[in-house]
């Protein structure tokens, strides 16, 4: 049958899982830097930028 974790069991546990949290928030952090970098930001050529939908034009009439 099913044994209940001892206390330093679940202890262990949550060092880990809270060491891999840490790591993995770290990496998001890294590649949300890496997707705001445009030509504007970085060093890389405006060719690298990549295609954005035109802005919407609107639908009225001058008058």
């Amino acid at each position: 049958m099913f044994q209940k974790p001892t206390y330093e069991e679940l202890f262990e546990d949550n060092q880990m899982l809270k060491a891999i949290n840490k790591s993995l928030s770290e990496r998001i952090s890294e590649l949300e830097a890496i997707l705001k970098q445009n030509s504007q930001t970085s060093s890389k050529p405006p060719s690298s930028d990549g295609y954005k939908k035109p802005k919407p034009t609107s639908s009225r009439k001058k008058s």
